[in-house]
């Protein structure tokens, strides 16, 4: 039952969100009249004057306007790009109405039986302004201010199959870059890279957004991205389940440095250190174990490899290859995240088992990556508790 309403709310969702957002507004505008209604209603029969609740229509309206003018403005300030702002509109919508309807069912009887008693009503248009207040400062931080809090995440590993005797080597790892125009987001990311002066650069896959799949300028921009990344011992990359054939990944890398890897490996002396770079491309079914199999032969056990794969679901078959280290994304996450909770959603098989963050499963270490960008089509272009993220790792020898 709970996966036939799930289906059901995401089919509305994606292929009837003009006519979802124009029921919200109905029933906001319906709201607004009943409650003013009301209001009038107890005034004129009861003589009982809610001064402040008379107020909240006019209120929720304005912050409602407040959400689609931040929604429109975002490509203007270059934040983002999305194509369809009716998901996003109706979910501020719904959490508004939700907010008003709460206050009304708790406050219109409290207002009426301490208006009959001859006492004052206070508070009830200063709690709901407050409450609708925070709710506009949480849309501002997941649409404004997170999206351009590139982090940096440091990591340092030592392995026995690397050389003690060779500087350690530094590896840059960036993912779920989804780019629709270049951004100030990515701009950010070009000065952090280059800054950590990375020996080596890897991608695992995504780098377009999907509204933007097919769109000639959204690659070029991705193609001006990775020109100005500096890294002397190459950039490497996978395909990840955005790029759905070896002519588009072709395509969109053309005239770049990448090194492109598809179900093959390659090793790379970087500075002294030998790391054998395996690439493997993300369908998410079965044949990604073979394709794993098929990238694997004949590398040696004593090798040092780092896997690059788009999500988390090789990790048990990566750790039975015996793979040092594995590197995706995909979950971004989570995008967006509660508190004490994190992750809501994840689109990795294991749920939120390996949402993000760096994890052991028997020899492998797995690192994954936040990513840098947003989902496509209409989902909010926006990250909550869950900032951008670069990963940076120093690989070193052990005795």
């Amino acid at each position: 039952m709970l996966s036939y309403a799930r289906s059901l709310v995401e089919s509305l969702v994606w292929n009837q969100s003009i006519t979802i957002v124009a029921s919200i507004t109905a029933l906001a505008l319906g709201s607004i009249v009943a409650s003013a209604a009301a209001s009038a209603l107890l005034r004129r029969h009861w003589k009982i004057n809610l001064p402040a609740m008379s107020r909240l229509p006019l209120a929720l309206l304005l912050f409602c306007l407040c959400d689609w003018v931040l929604l429109q403005a975002l490509p203007r300030l270059r934040l983002s790009f999305s194509k369809d702002i009716s998901s996003c509109l109706t979910a501020s919508l719904v959490v508004r109405l939700l907010l008003f309807f709460a206050l009304i069912a708790a406050a219109l009887p409290a207002c009426w039986l301490k208006c009959r008693q001859g006492k004052r009503t206070r508070g009830t248009a200063a709690l709901f302004i407050a409450v609708n207040l925070a709710f506009s400062v949480i849309q501002v931080d997941a649409y404004i201010v997170e999206p351009l809090l590139v982090t940096t995440t440091e990591i340092a590993l030592a392995s026995a199959d690397l050389d003690p005797a060779a500087p350690p080597v530094r590896i840059v790892h960036l993912t779920d870059t989804h780019i629709e125009r270049l951004s100030y987001r990515e701009e950010a990311v070009i000065d952090k890279v280059n800054a950590l002066r990375p020996d080596i650069i890897v991608f695992t896959g995504d780098y377009i957004n999907t509204t933007y799949f097919g769109d000639a300028t959204a690659h070029e921009h991705f193609r001006e991205f990775v020109a100005q990344l500096q890294a002397p011992y190459g950039i490497y990359a996978t395909r990840g389940t955005v790029e759905p054939s070896p002519d588009y990944m072709a395509n969109l890398i053309e005239g770049t440095e990448i090194v492109w890897l598809e179900q093959e490996a390659v090793t790379v002396n970087g500075r002294g250190q030998q790391v054998t770079l395996v690439g493997v491309n993300c369908d998410h079914d079965d044949g990604d174990i073979a394709r794993l199999d098929q990238a694997m032969a004949g590398i040696p056990r004593d090798a040092f490899t780092l896997l690059l794969f788009h999500s988390p679901d090789l990790i048990h078959e990566a750790a039975a290859h015996g793979i040092d280290l594995y590197l995706g994304g995909h979950t971004h996450g989570g995008q967006l995240r509660l508190p004490f909770y994190g992750a809501i959603v994840t689109a990795s098989k294991y749920g939120k088992r390996y949402e993000a963050g760096l994890f052991q499963e028997g020899g492998t270490t797995m690192v994954i990556s936040r990513g840098i960008g947003f989902e496509g089509y209409s989902m909010p272009r926006a990250r909550f508790l869950c900032p951008p993220e670069i990963v940076s790792i120093e690989l070193a020898g052990q005795e």
